[in-house]
């Protein structure tokens, strides 16, 4: 039977974001409770900036301990739009039992820059699911 965790809203702050991958929005505490199961962390939602500079926009992706998932469906705001949903889910299926701390992480294209980015700019209370089956 799958165990299910949620982040906190994400609407926090906003963010300036360079080609450099890092973390954004609050960050929240998932535990892995059995051996041999896979964790999934998904998000559903929107992203807004003020400005995005460089072909490719921005790109998104969730994260348990900075570490790079197993499996990996990437979100992004594109060039020229300031406001849009995205969809993202990662997969880790070698964890052991034991806490983490999920966030997701974000980047400006090469060379490119964003500001003011935020994640649910409508206070709608979106949040990250995690499940562990």
């Amino acid at each position: 039977m799958p165990s299910y965790t949620q982040s906190s809203s994400l609407n926090d702050k906003r963010y300036n974001l360079d080609a450099t991958m890092r973390p954004i929005g609050p960050s929240f505490q998932v535990k892995k409770v059995r051996k041999g199961t896979s964790l999934e962390l998904e998000l559903a939602g929107t992203i807004s900036a003020s400005s995005v500079t460089g072909a490719n926009g921005i790109r998104l992706e969730i994260r348990v301990n900075g570490l790079n998932p197993d499996y990996k469906i990437q979100g992004s705001l594109k060039a020229g739009h300031l406001s849009d949903s995205i969809y993202t889910k990662s997969v880790y299926t070698a964890l052991t039992v034991g806490t983490y701390t999920g966030q997701v992480y974000a980047q400006a294209a090469p060379s490119g820059t964003a500001t003011d980015v935020i994640l649910d700019p409508g206070g709608w209370g979106e949040v990250i699911l995690a499940t562990e089956f």
